[in-house]
């Protein structure tokens, strides 16, 4: 991994956490798609999912300024917000390809960590989905692995005898804006509820 790799992947906050993500190799980097031609190829449950999200949070940002006074209203507007994530959830998952499917060991606004026993080279692009089930979303985007190594928390023929599985780093290389929003705000979520979790346990081995 390089200084500028390095620096992109790093600029971001990763969180030690398993997602799903399809993989699948894309063509060689310097025929990576352009903006507006990168743009068409995001289907359209991901446009739809990240315009969703977009609108929810600018409906009840000023209602939680507002206090117990609008508390009602924003009750009403949360269950309506819930019914479309699970719609959402339902559209989303069949973008999902169990054949593509690997787990993330790390994610963040720079990219990713997953395993996998299969071969990515350095000089392509991939095609990665990411899937955020706990926010009802999802995000299309390129990427391109920037390191990769053993992964040593299997044995030498990996678990179980299962082919050894390499750790691949792989930085964003073409994400929009509010998708990248969608990573960090995943992230965030999932570490705030990851230090409630410690927090809990910690309390119940104090009492």
């Amino acid at each position: 991994m390089n200084e500028q790799d390095s620096a992109q992947f790093s600029e971001y906050f990763q969180l030690n956490h398993a997602i799903e993500v399809n993989i699948s190799k894309g063509d060689v980097l310097s025929n990576t798609p352009t903006d507006d031609e990168f743009d068409a190829l995001i289907p359209l449950p991901y446009k739809l999912a990240s315009e969703m999200k977009g609108v929810e949070q600018n409906m009840l940002r000023p209602l939680r300024q507002l206090g117990d006074v609008i508390e009602p209203l924003a009750d009403y507007l949360k269950a309506q917000s819930r019914k479309i994530d699970l719609m959402m959830h339902y559209i989303l998952q069949a973008q999902d390809e169990n054949d593509e499917r690997h787990l993330t060991v790390s994610f963040g606004g720079g990219g990713f960590v997953f395993s996998s026993p299969d071969s990515y080279s350095k000089e392509d692009y991939l095609v990665c989905k990411l899937f955020f089930n706990d926010e009802a979303s999802a995000i299309y985007c390129l990427g391109r692995v920037i390191e990769q190594s053993d992964n040593d928390t299997q044995g030498d023929e990996g678990d179980e005898g299962n082919e050894r599985e390499t750790l691949y780093t792989v930085l964003f290389h073409k994400i929009r804006d509010e998708d990248r929003e969608t990573v960090v705000r995943a992230s965030l979520h999932q570490q705030s509820k990851q230090l409630l979790k410690k927090t809990q346990k910690r309390d119940s081995e104090n009492s």
